[in-house]
């Protein structure tokens, strides 16, 4: 899924002040088609991630500008918050309305995988400082939120999968295995790092031996897998940086690699298996492979729908990345009170 509100160029600005008992608004924020999203539906998104310390933490690490959620008045919300949330859930509903459309089915499977794959969207960068997990961050969001991007991120999924030509259920990926073993297979595979070639050579040259290779992993590997042997574990040869996945791919069963030139060091691979993966890993590699068409598909359906947004929350505008609603102008934070002192622009409405 993609990264909640952490937008491709660049972060929510964050500020309409939304005080819950000053603003007067209309019953909807926004409408797209047929359906609405409420006012309600607005204000409580914003407060599950207002609320959220985990996921605030990684908002703000992954925004350059560095800017606050909240308005500069007491309970109160930054104006381009409200506009980037907003646009957030019309987009959930506009590819719901295209998976209807498309007739896609989304049964307990799917949510299955959807459920497997979302804490690990909302990880946090490595390089964020921030010491949560993307569970950690899931379970933290109230209801009904946590209703919204689950019911997404299943959204996502059962589109990239029919992008893949491949039904998101089990049956479906079971069909997918049975023809193709090769992407449906995981390499069980360990390795030893050493500093030279030379020392690669010599490594090599005791397997060849007769040492078993998680002995010299033992004694000779400065990778961290070396006190399990150099185990590390059963993946898709496909998930291994270049060049090591073509590599690994290419070795047969139980033959110690060629010693590989990698960063500073070597390393010596060696595939111990080739199991048939799990039903629920192989969707999870279906769809991911088809993950990087997920910002123009989003645009795309969001494009197609017919929407409207209440004037006191923005205006739907066109650029070049897409549609988004555009928070309401007006003057500075400090001398906001709320929605309504800001004069409204036309309602924007996109193609039907």
């Amino acid at each position: 899924m993609r990264k909640l509100l952490l937008p491709a160029a660049g972060l929510v600005a964050l500020s309409v002040l939304l005080s819950a008992c000053e603003v007067q608004v209309t019953p909807y924020a926004a409408r797209v088609g047929a359906s609405t999203i409420s006012a309600s539906t607005l204000d409580g998104s914003m407060r599950a991630i207002a609320d959220n310390t985990g996921y605030r933490c990684e908002v703000r690490a992954g925004s350059q500008d560095q800017l606050p959620i909240e308005g500069t008045g007491g309970s109160t919300y930054a104006a381009s918050f409200a506009a980037d949330v907003l646009t957030q859930l019309v987009e959930y509903r506009a590819l719901h309305e295209e998976v209807a459309r498309l007739g896609l089915h989304e049964g307990a499977f799917a949510r299955e995988v959807a459920a497997a794959q979302l804490p690990l969207a909302l990880n946090p960068a490595s390089t964020s400082g921030c010491v949560t997990t993307g569970a950690q961050i899931l379970a933290s969001f109230a209801n009904p939120y946590r209703g919204l991007i689950d019911q997404f991120e299943v959204d996502q999924l059962v589109v990239l999968a029919h992008l893949a030509g491949v039904t998101l259920s089990r049956a479906g990926i079971t069909a997918y295995e049975a023809g193709h073993k090769a992407s449906s297979t995981l390499s069980c595979t360990s390795v030893i790092q050493v500093a030279s070639a030379s020392a690669a050579a010599a490594a090599r040259a005791r397997v060849e031996a007769g040492a078993s290779f998680a002995s010299v992993a033992r004694s000779s590997s400065t990778d961290p897998s070396a006190s399990s042997g150099g185990s590390l574990g059963c993946v898709f040869a496909s998930q291994f940086t270049s060049p090591l996945n073509a590599v690994v791919a290419n070795l047969p069963v139980g033959q110690v690699s060629q010693p590989v030139a990698f960063g500073t060091g070597y390393l010596l691979l060696q595939v111990t298996s080739r199991p048939l993966a799990p039903v629920t890993q192989v969707a999870s590699a279906v769809v991911l492979a088809q993950q990087a068409k997920l910002t123009t598909l989003i645009a795309t359906v969001t494009s197609k729908s017919h929407v409207t947004v209440d004037p006191a929350f923005g205006t739907w505008t066109h650029a070049s990345t897409g549609w988004s609603v555009t928070p309401p102008s007006g003057p500075p934070d400090a001398l906001l009170p709320n929605p309504t002192a800001v004069t409204p622009a036309p309602a924007a409405v996109s193609p039907a």
